[in-house]
């Protein structure tokens, strides 16, 4: 019966397998835990409230389309297009709302982020915080 396994509907190749994700998610609390101590030289507490850059990507149109709604439907700002240095991948980026800059809800806002993206087969590449000074 093998030989009929041509037949059969082939099931899509994800971007971000389990095991991406895993990584990917151990990789983002660690900077995490940088990113606040670099906040603490800087004179930003616990009580602060900033927002921050992000930034996904995606190898389908309507995969990042999918993402970009649930980013809305979160209140954050958001928008996708086509990598400049590749036609088939889709950069999804965007900015939170405010987010207490405390270790509990830096590392909840990095797993959802981790888990949204692997939930829509989603890359989450990188985020920044975005201090006052880049404000100016």
């Amino acid at each position: 019966m093998s030989i009929l396994n041509f037949l059969k509907p082939k099931k899509e190749k994800r971007l971000v397998s389990e095991n991406d994700f895993n990584a990917n998610l151990v990789k983002h609390y660690r900077l995490a835990t940088e990113s606040l101590v670099s906040l603490r030289d800087a004179a930003i507490e616990e009580e602060d409230e900033l927002r921050i850059d992000y930034f996904f990507y995606s190898d389908s149109l309507l995969k990042a389309e999918a993402l970009e709604k649930e980013m809305q439907n979160m209140g954050y700002v958001v928008n996708y297009g086509i990598a400049p240095h590749d036609k088939n991948i889709f950069v999804i980026s965007g900015r939170t709302t405010e987010i207490r800059m405390m270790h509990e809800s830096l590392s909840k806002w990095v797993a959802e982020m981790s888990e949204i993206g692997y939930k829509h087969d989603c890359s989450f590449d990188c985020w920044e915080i975005v201090t006052e000074l880049q404000f100016k």
